[in-house]
């Protein structure tokens, strides 16, 4: 029961935090919330540039999620007792895996979509010659 009152005030907190940042979109509560994530386009870059940047900058999430991913096992190898650990737990077995995960495909569809508006670029260049 105490941990679904945790559950329901973070999400409370949650809520809070988002509608303050709305009403006050000049804040740094808002600027921390929305500020854009990720490369920025450059001017005059092709859009599949763009998108193999972005590529590579989910497999760098990616890989640094494997990376946390293997050090909390060593470190469960080392403190067999964090097993007992809730918090610890679901920060190594659930979150780290889900954002590793999601950053992995992520990253994969938009290599594959990079890749696919660069070769169809180069088939419409074909046709057009």
């Amino acid at each position: 029961m105490r941990q679904l009152f945790f559950i329901v005030a973070f999400w409370i907190v949650v809520v809070v935090a988002m509608r303050l940042a709305v009403s006050f979109p000049r804040s740094l509560l808002a600027r921390v919330f929305f500020t854009t994530f990720g490369p920025e386009p450059i001017r005059g870059e092709a859009k599949s540039d763009y998108l193999l940047r972005c590529a590579r900058f989910g497999a760098g999430w990616s890989a640094q999620s494997l990376l946390l991913f293997a050090a909390g096992w060593l470190t469960l190898e080392w403190q067999p007792v964090l097993a007992d650990s809730l918090f610890f737990m679901v920060l190594w077995a659930v979150v780290i895996p889900l954002l590793g995960g999601a950053a992995l495909i992520v990253s994969l569809c938009t290599l594959s979509r990079g890749l696919w508006i660069r070769s169809l670029g180069r088939t419409l260049a074909r046709t057009q010659n």
